[in-house]
């Protein structure tokens, strides 16, 4: 990807918007066969909402497991990607995949178990950086932000069992997370402003859907 300049970086780490879940409070790194550690939610005793799975359950490196096995296949897909630029070069999403490159093609991207909630999230690629550069576009030269640092949440576990969901279900909810990244969205966008699911998402989640299957992998 292209370098620029950077005018300012943006901490996201304790912005007060909704999406922005603790990410350590209740959690428990398990090391998987990666050799990477992964964050498992292991249960908090002291919110309200409460299952009685979280502190039964004995599956914890199962859920570690399943997210190396993400890790895995999105880096594959990533690869297949990377070395086919015919499939992409002259389409616009060619920006959102360089910066997808960047941000996922090495193991300092954290991939986590979703805390369990009662909002409704059960995925969530999550900013932790904005970096505001000047980029051009159209001829014009403007201030951009550029998403620099991204987590990716994903329910592991049924929230009422605490079972380990069919992975299938678990890879098609990556698949729909990364595409977040290719598309830098760095805000939340309200349903009445047509939220973040938007175009280009469809267009660009039909795309990566469409590749990860041209390389085998088995989602819903």
């Amino acid at each position: 990807m292209n370098s620029f300049e950077v005018v300012k970086k943006i901490n996201l780490e304790d912005s007060p918007e909704f999406w922005n879940l603790d990410e350590t409070t209740g959690y428990k790194k398990y090391r998987a066969s990666d050799n990477l550690f992964y964050k498992v939610w292991v249960g908090n005793p002291n919110q309200k909402f409460q299952k009685k799975w979280w502190y039964t359950i004995g599956n914890e490196s199962s859920v570690a497991e399943t997210l190396s096995r993400v890790r895995k296949d999105l880096k594959s897909l990533l690869e297949y990607i990377n070395a086919n630029p015919q499939m992409w070069y002259d389409n616009p999403i060619a920006f959102g995949i360089y910066h997808t490159f960047d941000l996922h093609l090495n193991n300092s991207f954290e991939y986590l178990e979703m805390r369990p909630n009662q909002d409704g999230i059960i995925g969530l690629n999550k900013p932790k950086e904005i970096s505001v550069i000047k980029a051009d576009f159209n001829g014009k030269v403007i201030d951009y932000e550029l998403g620099t640092k991204r987590n990716i949440l994903l329910t592991i576990r049924n929230q009422n069992t605490g079972e380990i969901r069919d992975y299938s279900d678990i890879l098609a909810l990556a698949i729909h997370e990364i595409t977040h990244t290719t598309c830098n969205d760095v805000r939340w966008v309200p349903e009445w402003k047509g939220g973040n699911h938007r175009e280009p998402y469809p267009s660009y989640h039909r795309l990566m859907r469409k590749w990860a299957k041209e390389i085998n992998l088995n989602f819903t």
